[in-house]
């Protein structure tokens, strides 16, 4: 039944959503955080058809638990088309973003200061590992969650505001989860230099993290303590800055970082990935990147 529930759902709102993945023992596609927005006060109160493409490359170096510590070239895509009707899509892995994948909705009302929109939001990205002893084995696939929730965006001059709540999930292997996130940012304009700050919390519910971090009869056999993950919020802070090179050219910069929640850090599954070499408790990123927008 939930599942034709489900196939409704998606549907409606285009198809299921290709989420990005976030690999922990072995590699897997996609990137570490979850992390469902716009670029950063781009989002316009009226929120008319039409939209924005903006690629970028540059140079990045990540470090978190979730898989080795990454450094080199990198590819930046954010953007967003919204129709007539008020269905949209956005997606946003780029440098002056809150970055939060790829999503799916319906903008249904929108006031001269804050929109309204139903949308896919990614809770939680894929998890897979593979532990190895000298006499066995222990592996694991967790997919990702997605979900259907509810955005509110509000735009005040230089200052963004945003809000999300996310109760019905598109995994079955569990029920009831809920994902919510608060976001804040402020753009400050100095000469050509446009610098910015956001700041955000995400939260997750008990359901969500059990899932994903709570260890398995599989894994307490092989020698893991019992451990039962409760709630818990990320908390991210970014700060950047981007230079127009040209009409369609722009240079940014970029330092994020999230801290993680206890309940996933205290997970004895996230323990011992924090103890690979090139690994860290929470997740650090920096950039530095030309961007094309069209």
């Amino acid at each position: 039944m939930k599942r034709s529930i489900n196939q409704c759902l998606v549907n409606l709102l285009w198809g299921s959503a290709l989420l990005s993945a976030t690999p922990l023992f072995a590699n897997t596609d996609g990137n570490g955080t979850d992390s469902n927005s716009n670029a950063v006060i781009a989002t316009e109160a009226e929120s008319p058809s039409g939209g924005y493409l903006k690629i970028g490359y540059g140079y990045k170096s990540e470090v978190g638990p979730y898989e080795d510590e990454d450094k080199g070239g990198s590819l930046f895509v954010s953007g967003r088309y919204q129709l007539q009707s008020g269905f949209f899509i956005e997606a946003s892995y780029g440098a002056n973003e809150l970055e939060q994948g790829l999503n799916l909705g319906y903008n249904f009302y929108n006031s001269e200061h804050w929109n309204f929109d139903i949308l896919t939001v990614e809770a939680h990205g894929d998890i897979e590992y593979h532990i190895v002893n000298d006499v066995t084995s222990v592996q694991d696939y967790k997919d990702n969650t997605g979900m259907l929730g509810f955005r509110t965006t509000g735009i005040y001059a230089q200052t963004m505001l945003q809000f999300t709540i996310a109760p019905y999930s598109f995994n079955d292997e569990y029920d009831d989860g809920v994902y919510a996130s608060m976001w804040a940012a402020q753009t400050w304009q100095i000469k050509n230099w446009e610098l910015y700050a956001s700041a955000g919390i995400e939260y997750r519910s008990e359901n969500i993290l059990d899932y994903y971090y709570s260890t398995s009869d599989a894994l307490e056999e092989f020698g893991f303590p019992h451990y039962q993950a409760d709630d818990g919020f990320n908390v991210i802070g970014q700060v950047g800055a981007s230079y127009p090179i040209s009409e369609n050219v722009l240079f940014e910069t970029y330092f994020r970082y999230t801290d993680i929640a206890d309940s996933i850090s205290d997970s004895p599954i996230m323990q011992l990935a924090d103890q690979q070499p090139g690994r860290d408790d929470n997740i650090t990123e920096y950039g530095i990147l030309f961007s094309y927008v069209f």
